[in-house]
């Protein structure tokens, strides 16, 4: 097969070579499940990554936006991916960051690695990556905050477009590949 992680991606810059030396250690399939954190919710990434520990998650990554998450996710035991990203605004707060995910999605993609993307908010009670509840058959599997049909799977919105509008999507929680 193709070679992992892809050469020309890693060759890219510093911030891609040292994911690309991450991802072979910690990558199992091409796959990672990782989380984008700042110094403001260790509470919550600790927690998030005791869950990880205890559903033997052992390919989960850190994304630490700073010097004292990487710090404090290695001290953990995490397997942490240094980007020092910063919301156009300069805000820190949970919707800034939220932001982030995209720019980050792309540099494991471009690497050639799928990511299981979750707010450090979720607690992991199994392996995802075991789970028959990840399909991988499409190329993002998302969730939804929907509270009925329409709202969690979308529908058709009757223009001369033809498009599908979803009305509760959720970036908490989504795979991509």
């Amino acid at each position: 097969g193709d070679a992992f992680p892809k050469p020309s991606a890693c060759a890219a810059d510093e911030n891609m070579r040292a994911l690309c030396e991450l991802l072979k250690e910690a990558a199992i399939g091409r796959e990672v499940l990782a989380a984008v954190s700042n110094k403001n919710i260790f509470a919550m990434l600790g927690t998030f990554l005791v869950g990880c520990a205890r559903a033997n998650i052992s390919n989960a990554v850190v994304v630490a936006l700073d010097d004292a998450t990487a710090q404090f996710a290695r001290g953990k035991g995490a397997h942490t991916y240094v980007r020092k990203l910063v919301a156009r605004g300069g805000s820190t707060d949970n919707h800034a960051t939220s932001g982030l995910k995209f720019a980050v999605l792309h540099e494991f993609l471009s690497a050639g690695c799928s990511v299981l993307l979750s707010d450090v908010d979720v607690l992991w009670m199994q392996n995802p990556f075991t789970l028959p509840s990840l399909y991988r058959d499409a190329d993002v599997e998302g969730m939804t905050d929907g509270w009925d049909d329409l709202t969690a799977y979308g529908y058709e919105w009757p223009s001369h477009t033809r498009s599908l509008r979803l009305g509760a999507r959720n970036s908490g929680l989504f795979y991509v590949h």
